[in-house]
């Protein structure tokens, strides 16, 4: 039964992601390539960072969930009172998962065992599809009405 835990994480990403990445590319040709590259290049430079370093991110674990916090508040507070939140929210959550990547990378380098390479897998893709929905989100707000 080991052999089949691919089909568990494959199954419900696909079943999720494709029809959004279809939306998008309707919507906004082209912001699937242009965040996919801005997430790999994201997600390579913080990896590289903690396997060049070596420092244990694992501080970053409370700053992390308190920001959640207060993102979520400040997502509820958006939609009740109808702010704008624009540009200064996407540059925080942007800032928010790159956080959210050295921590989780860190703790794969530091604390993870080798031989749970299955949980590692997820870990790393939970943390790389954090980044690329911010990303689509600010394409489809800076793209140009159409006339």
């Amino acid at each position: 039964m080991d052999n089949f835990w691919p089909w568990y994480i494959a199954g419900p990403l696909i079943g999720l992601f494709v029809p959004l990445l279809y939306m998008a590319d309707t919507y906004v040709p082209g912001a699937i390539s242009s965040a996919a590259l801005v997430t790999f290049i994201g997600f390579a430079g913080l990896t590289a960072t903690v396997f060049v370093t070596r420092q244990d991110f694992s501080f970053l674990g409370g700053i992390l969930r308190w920001g959640g916090v207060l993102a979520i508040v400040a997502i509820v507070c958006g939609v009740i009172f109808n702010w704008n939140m624009g540009m200064w929210f996407s540059v925080a959550m942007v800032g928010f998962a790159g956080a959210a990547i050295l921590y989780d990378t860190s703790n794969v380098l530091h604390h993870y065992p080798e031989d749970r390479f299955g949980i590692i897998c997820l870990s790393c893709l939970d943390a790389v599809v954090r980044v690329a929905p911010v990303y689509l989100s600010r394409q489809r707000l800076n793209r140009a009405p159409e006339t």
